[in-house]
C-alpha cells in the first residue's frame, strides 16, 4: 500500500458578480480508481463532491473511463488519473470562498478500501494546492 497514500487537489475559482465557478481538480495515483457520479452497479459507492452552506450551485461530474482489468474479462467503469469537477451558481456577495466535502471510495486493482470524506476549500478569486495524506492508507 505504500505509495498510494496521499493524492492531491487542487483548485482554481473566479468570481462574477454573484457566480463563481471553481475546478476541483483531484490528482489520484497511479493504480489507484475512484467510482464515478453514478456507478454502473447499485452497491458501488459514488463519488460525491458537497459544498457547504450555498444552496444554488451546481456539480458537473467528470466522464468515466471504462478500464480492462485483464482477468475473467472483467471490466470497470471508474474515475482515474486527473479528474475534475466543476461547481458553478451564485454565491452571496459577503461570501468569499467555497468548501464543501468530497466523498469517494478509493479502489487498488480489485480491492476496494473503505469510504473516505475530505475537507475541500477554495478562495473565490484564486488557487489552492494541498495534499491530502494518508486518505488511502489502509
Amino acid at each position: 500500500m505504500r505509495g498510494h497514500e496521499a493524492f492531491v487537489i487542487r483548485t482554481a475559482a473566479q468570481r462574477h458578480d454573484d457566480h463563481a465557478r471553481v475546478t476541483l481538480t483531484v490528482d489520484l495515483p497511479d493504480g489507484v480508481h475512484i467510482e464515478p457520479h453514478q456507478p454502473p452497479e447499485p452497491y458501488l459507492i459514488p463519488t460525491v463532491v458537497d459544498v457547504d452552506g450555498t444552496i444554488d450551485v451546481t456539480v458537473e461530474y467528470p466522464e468515466p473511463v471504462v478500464k480492462d482489468l485483464g482477468w475473467q474479462d472483467a471490466r470497470l467503469i471508474v474515475l482515474e488519473g486527473t479528474v475534475q469537477f466543476v461547481i458553478s451558481g451564485r454565491v452571496p456577495d459577503e461570501q468569499d470562498r467555497l468548501s464543501g466535502t468530497l466523498r469517494y471510495q478509493p479502489c487498488i486493482g480489485g480491492a476496494c478500501l473503505p469510504p473516505r470524506t475530505v475537507q475541500w476549500s477554495a478562495p473565490l478569486t484564486g488557487t489552492t494546492t494541498y495534499s491530502v495524506l494518508h486518505a488511502l492508507a489502509a
